[in-house]
């Protein structure tokens, strides 16, 4: 047990129990992050926004053009969204939290942040006795998207102190639970490991072949590395730095404690989905660094691990697409490419699309 660290799903429970969190059901509570369902009001906007130190989201509509939305219409290509998430929020003095999209609203290349009454950056909850609104920016980019009340687009970690690992105990949870794993189930040594100050560095998975990533254009790819997150730590993706290339690796980023560790403790890891945007047409091989996770320490582990839990995502071996489409069980594909389309995907619908009409699958030698 940590003195201080991310807050495990049963004191998530508990702030909802004391009143410090209303209006938000059990069912949104994660082992370590709250899904944060969509309210019923939503605005389509002129540009996105943020406010200043001191300002309501509220206050600042005219600003940005703010104009109702009906949720009978999907959200066009390309237009900024304004979505207010459900519930009552008064954080304890010590607690604060930080939000990322839902590993699904990333791998449908969906832009979603969030913003909220009196903090001047995205994705954040700070600032004592935080108290106020959170609301949801979000655009798609590549085909429309129906969303409902009640979905939950984004979720949020919550946090009462600095929870990163330091190198020491980095290399003692590597060498007890084996963070890294190769291909074949063997733990990577920590010093085998490729390091960049507080981060592990990933690589692709392409079988063995180069791809060409063309600027505009989206991909679904994976990690060459298995990732095993023991329950008392979680991780996040971190951005990559732009010495190793101009493109984004990941638009959700958060894995919950448990993570490839086996209901109990037989795991050998999973690979990590990644969700690739090109900044400009760029080859890409096999082996080469894609991405950064981070480890960081639970307060307490969680009742129900993410191995132990249900999920869409505990079985993945290949890079799969979000819970909204289809499986598609062929281990000869490294990855989906995805280039856009005017068809509807209504984020309410699970395993009902056909992957093929939004993507194209990326086949390895």
């Amino acid at each position: 047990m940590s003195t201080t660290g991310v807050l495990p799903q049963q004191m998530l429970q508990e702030l909802c129990d004391w009143g410090n969190i209303t209006g938000i059901p059990e069912e949104y509570l994660n082992p370590a992050s709250i899904d944060l369902p969509l309210a019923d009001e939503a605005y389509r906007l002129e540009n996105i926004f943020l406010p200043l130190k001191g300002e309501k989201v509220r206050s600042l509509f005219s600003l940005v053009g703010a104009t109702p939305h009906n949720f009978d219409n999907p959200l066009e290509v390309g237009v900024p969204y304004l979505i207010r998430v459900e519930g009552k929020w008064e954080l304890p003095s010590m607690v604060y939290g930080y939000a990322n999209p839902k590993s699904s609203t990333g791998r449908d290349g969906f832009f979603c942040r969030s913003i909220a009454d009196n903090v001047d950056m995205y994705d954040a909850l700070t600032g004592t006795c935080w108290a106020g609104e959170q609301w949801v920016l979000a655009r798609p980019d590549y085909f429309p998207v129906l969303v409902h009340p009640g979905l939950a687009l984004s979720q949020v970690r919550l946090f009462d102190g600095k929870s990163f690992l330091d190198d020491l105990h980095t290399e003692h949870a590597t060498r007890k639970h084996g963070l890294i794993f190769d291909k074949h189930g063997r733990r990577v040594p920590f010093p085998e490991t490729r390091r960049h100050a507080d981060s592990f560095l990933l690589t692709l998975d392409l079988r063995g072949m180069k791809l060409v990533l063309r600027k505009g254009r989206f991909y679904i790819l994976q990690t060459n590395e298995p990732i095993l997150v023991p329950p008392y730590l979680s991780a996040e993706l971190r951005a990559i730095d732009p010495r190793l290339g101009e493109f984004r690796s990941h638009a959700a980023g958060y894995i919950d404690p448990g993570w490839g560790y086996g209901k109990k403790g037989e795991g050998c890891g999973r690979p990590i989905t990644l969700e690739v945007i090109p900044q400009e047409d760029m080859l890409v091989r096999h082996g080469q660094v894609i991405a950064r996770i981070r480890f960081e320490r639970m307060k307490e582990e969680p009742v129900v691990p993410y191995d132990a839990a249900t999920s869409n995502y505990t079985d993945q071996r290949t890079a799969r697409l979000s819970k909204h489409f289809a499986r598609v069980e062929d281990m000869k594909i490294v990855g989906w490419e995805c280039h856009g389309t005017r068809k509807v995907l209504d984020l309410s619908k699970v395993g009902y699309y056909d992957p093929h009409d939004f993507f194209m699958p990326i086949y390895g030698t």
